[in-house]
């Protein structure tokens, strides 16, 4: 019986000290705002997306397009490097072809050194040949300078008539002479007369008529030996070392275009 009439008081307390399920008005309120706070940020990130999308998609095409210039660029750099390779082999190829051409010019120039020494020596050996065989064929000629020239005149008389009355030659009558004459075309108005040039047929008589030349000096009349022009000139130029060799006193032997002194050949720059 007790135990029924407790019942009552204690539901009664239960009830009373059970909070109540409804919710007060201020946590509702608070409830509600984090509720469209979170909506608002739901929509908001919404609303972003798309837009972040279309940023990154224009800065990649902004770059896909800079990637296709650089592409261009270096695909004109690759070609202008390859015109640029193309043009040093092909300089390259010409220089080695001018180098090619050069040696071979130079070969060939040196080649034409040779020919050309070859044929100035030979020029010069057939040089001394002619001069030589030229001096041969005068060897038994005689050169007579400074007598009187006429125009009805025979030149062998003029020389038989010198052997005999100035060189003391009493045979000179004998001498035969082959042939004689005046050398050069007469000058009109000169009175100096030209020269005569005669060959004689016998050698020692050239001699004998040169050893007695010395006679007619004084007289204006000289005789020499004849020479080619060549050797005329070297000995000109050895006439000044022939004349101080005999004022010291020396032997002196002038043949053709050597001279001796003291039986010594003579020599430019020598010590004679």
């Amino acid at each position: 019986m007790a135990t029924r009439s407790h019942a009552p008081k204690r539901a009664a307390q239960i009830s009373t000290n059970t909070p109540s399920k409804t919710p007060k008005k201020p946590v509702l309120e608070k409830a509600k705002k984090t509720i469209n706070a979170n909506k608002e940020d739901r929509d908001n990130l919404h609303e972003e997306k798309p837009m972040n999308v279309e940023n990154m998609f224009e800065t990649i095409m902004s770059k896909l397009g800079k990637l296709d210039i650089i592409d261009g660029r270096m695909i004109s750099m690759e070609q202008e490097l390859k015109e640029v390779k193309e043009s040093l082999e092909y300089a390259y190829a010409e220089v080695e072809t001018l180098k090619k051409e050069n040696a071979e010019l130079k070969k060939s120039d040196s080649e034409t050194k040779e020919r050309l020494a070859k044929v100035e020596e030979q020029n010069s050996a057939l040089n001394s040949r002619v001069i030589d065989l030229q001096a041969r064929s005068m060897r038994d000629n005689l050169m007579f300078y400074n007598l009187p020239e006429r125009e009805d005149e025979n030149t062998n008389n003029l020389i038989h008539n010198l052997l005999q009355e100035q060189l003391g030659i009493s045979d000179a009558k004998t001498i035969k002479i082959d042939r004689s004459h005046r050398i050069g075309r007469r000058t009109p108005g000169s009175r100096r007369p030209r020269a005569i040039v005669a060959k004689f047929n016998f050698y020692p008589d050239k001699e004998r008529i040169l050893a007695n030349a010395r006679r007619l000096k004084g007289t204006g009349i000289a005789i020499s030996e004849q020479f080619p022009e060549e050797i005329v000139k070297l000995r000109k130029r050895l006439l000044p070392e022939m004349k101080k060799a005999r004022e010291d006193g020396r032997r002196v032997k002038l043949v053709r275009d050597k001279l001796y002194i003291d039986g010594q050949l003579f020599r430019h720059n020598s010590t004679h």
